[in-house]
């Protein structure tokens, strides 16, 4: 049970944060909202009465909310940061914190339940990883596939299928599909449908349908407008899609064909939630309305307009019951709203909320959700990050913020969008900055964007290479990606002198130096300037060929040495790195008859095979020394096979160097195939 203190019966106000979650029992008798502070509240839905409320349990916003089990005894189940399985009587609200696993404490009734709650992806927080082999980032239980697959996906936009071990209660799952990459689903807009099809919208704007069993695209569509809501009927193939410009439109998800649109509201449409026993559907919007329909009808059915408060009026959360009788609503003020619907009354009020919590400025949702979706408009997202930058977020709103201005800074395809996310990121989280401008220098081209940032954030112009290389002892991580990313944007001009400064290290390193790491430090940076130099770099090859054999060293050193070579990636690269390979690789083999008087030099050149491995395939195509380094490392290693005992059976292995050299092989292959 809660804390005596925790747990409140009797008449309150609304939400005194924005509503998160909504559920309905499916009798329509009882109602709960969940809230971005971590308070639970239940709801008498026949009178629009509060019955119940319990604050601070969550840890951080509840994610979601569903009823399962009977109407008897129904249970409420509810995720965020930890979650929580709620059973509900008249006497008491009893309660109790699932750990991670807790998938494993649950009947296999309940289990079965939450499994069957395939509108919401929220749920494998409840379970937590069913099988040891479950690897999603931060995974949610989409369901359970007919053939007992577990479909599960995560925040970062992967969906997966696993196939549960054969009687073994904690045996490793096998992976049996996955969606994602490129392709990425936005969490929020993915739903069941027609039996078992998944409707999945990717975050460039397309809707896809999924097979659950295999993975296999049973059609794709896309809307005229930006899905920013979705709901799916699990026994019809019916999708029912709300737009960023207040639309609403229903699709055929088995032939992907549009069965009709209207012009829903004058907001983007915030949520949607389908009566399956009937043809209704609800839709709430950020203009504050909500408003019912019949599926295919022209017009609505029941609309609701509240009173005009003065806070957030947005509308971001429905449920209902299945016979289209009760909704519950909940609003970004923490308002909620109950309302009733009947053939001959329509939509009838029995609550009317009132907006509690009151943000200045603009809405962050709103922002977030054009920062998001960068790819489909550049002047929004780049608008939305600067009025992000330019205040101070409530706490609980950082975590979605960091996710949504990381994606913007390594995607954004508007390098102006890209710099305004990264200052606003480094106010909020400046070590999730320093990774995500890694990553964006990574996949872009540099279009200025060190220099400028560097600039704004030190307040100083047209520093000179000399002065640059100078500062980056002395500076942390973030300033340090900033500054290596500028030497490496002024390309060959900058690259003497960094080479020079590199080399000036001893080689191997003192790891015995009181000055050993932030040496590391700066080894790493200038090789990251290297790295962005490109083929520019060449000139600096055996500096990072020592770099790179040195014992002594940092392993993320020696890994930034390894990148860098592979991105300098010219055949001359590959030559120089494939002529020391055949070198040692003849030197073992000549010496392979006395051991003892082996030289050590002729160790160790699987990490050469390695840089080879990731270089560009035209560069090893074009290598002259390529093909008979990898002819001496079989000659070296024979057919690469060997052998050990384990509980006194003889096992085999690939020897790592032959893996190494047929990868090569392979490159090469496809790059002639091309």
């Amino acid at each position: 049970m809660p804390d005596e203190g925790d747990l409140c019966i009797g008449a309150s106000e609304d939400h005194g944060d924005a509503v998160t979650a909504v559920a309905v029992s499916p009798d329509g008798r009882i109602g709960a909202t969940g809230a971005r502070c971590g308070e639970v509240r239940l709801w008498d839905l026949r009178h629009g009465l509060l019955t119940a409320y319990v604050g601070g349990l969550q840890g951080g916003p509840v994610e979601s909310a569903a009823f399962i089990g009977d109407a008897k005894q129904p249970k409420l189940l509810t995720t965020g940061p930890s979650a929580s399985l709620w059973t509900v009587t008249a006497e008491a609200l009893e309660w109790r914190q699932l750990p991670w696993d807790g998938g494993r404490f649950l009947t296999s009734l309940d289990r079965e339940a939450v499994l069957r709650q395939c509108g919401d992806l929220r749920w494998l927080g409840v379970f937590g990883p069913l099988y040891g082999s479950i690897k999603s980032d931060s995974p949610m239980a989409l369901g359970r596939t007919g053939s007992g697959l577990i479909v599960v996906s995560s925040d970062g936009g992967r969906i997966e299928a696993w196939r549960p071990p054969c009687g073994e209660t904690y045996g490793d799952a096998g992976l049996v599909w996955a969606f994602g990459g490129r392709d990425a689903a936005d969490q929020r807009l993915t739903r069941c449908c027609d039996r078992w099809r998944l409707v999945v919208s990717p975050r460039r704007g397309r809707v896809v349908v999924l097979e659950a069993e295999t993975g296999a695209v049973v059609t794709a569509f896309a809307p005229s407008a930006r899905p920013t809501a979705i709901a799916a009927h699990p026994d019809r193939p019916l999708v029912v899609l709300g737009g960023r410009d207040g639309s609403l439109s229903w699709w055929d998800a088995r032939s992907g064909h549009c069965l009709g649109r209207v012009q829903a509201h004058g907001g983007r449409v915030r949520a949607l939630a389908l009566a399956t026993r009937t043809d209704l559907v609800m839709s709430v919007s950020q203009d504050g309305t909500a408003a019912l329909w019949r599926l295919h009808g022209r017009g609505p059915v029941g609309r609701f307009t509240p009173p005009t408060p003065s806070g957030p009026r947005e509308l971001t959360q429905v449920a209902g019951t299945p016979d289209g009788r009760c909704w519950l609503i909940g609003g970004r003020g923490g308002q909620v709203h109950v309302l009733h619907w009947s053939g001959h009354a329509g939509l009838v009020p029995r609550r009317v909320g009132h907006p509690s919590w009151v943000m200045d400025g603009g809405d962050v949702e709103t922002l977030l959700d054009d920062v998001r979706h960068h790819w489909d408009d550049g002047p929004a997202s780049l608008a939305a990050a600067r009025e992000l930058a330019s205040r101070d977020l409530d706490e609980a709103w950082h975590g979605t913020a960091v996710d949504a201005l990381a994606d913007l800074i390594v995607n954004g395809a508007d390098p102006a969008a890209r710099e305004a996310a990264a200052i606003a990121l480094a106010k909020i989280d400046e070590g999730k900055a320093t990774t995500a401008l890694y990553q964006m220098f990574d996949r872009h081209d540099g279009h200025g964007s060190a220099e400028r940032l560097l600039a704004y954030f030190t307040g100083e112009d047209e520093s000179t290479t000399e002065e640059l290389i100078a500062s980056l002892p002395g500076i942390g991580n973030f300033l340090g990606v900033l500054t290596s990313a500028t030497l490496g944007e002024r390309g060959a001009a900058a690259v003497p002198a960094v080479h020079a400064a590199l080399r000036a290290f001893p080689l191997p390193a003192r790891d015995d130096a009181d000055h050993w790491f932030r040496d590391e430090s700066t080894k790493y940076r200038l090789m990251h300037a290297l790295r962005q130099a490109g083929a520019a770099a060449a000139p600096a090859t055996p500096t990072l060929l020592a770099v790179l054999e040195d014992d002594e060293i940092y392993r993320d050193t020696r890994h930034q040495a390894k990148v860098t070579l592979q991105a300098i990636g010219l055949p001359e690269t590959a030559d120089t790195i494939a002529a020391e390979v055949r070198r040692r690789a003849d030197l073992v083999v000549r010496d392979q008859d006395d051991e003892d008087d082996e030289d050590d030099e002729t160790e160790g050149f699987s990490l050469l095979l390695d840089v080879l491995v990731g270089m560009p395939p035209a560069a090893l195509a074009a290598s002259r020394e390529v093909a008979p380094a990898l002819e001496a490392v079989r000659r070296r290693f024979g057919d690469g096979i060997r052998t050990y005992e384990e509980n006194g059976e003889i096992r085999e292995y690939t020897v790592l160097e032959i893996r190494l050299a047929d990868c090569i092989d392979e490159e090469i292959a496809e790059q002639i195939k091309r």
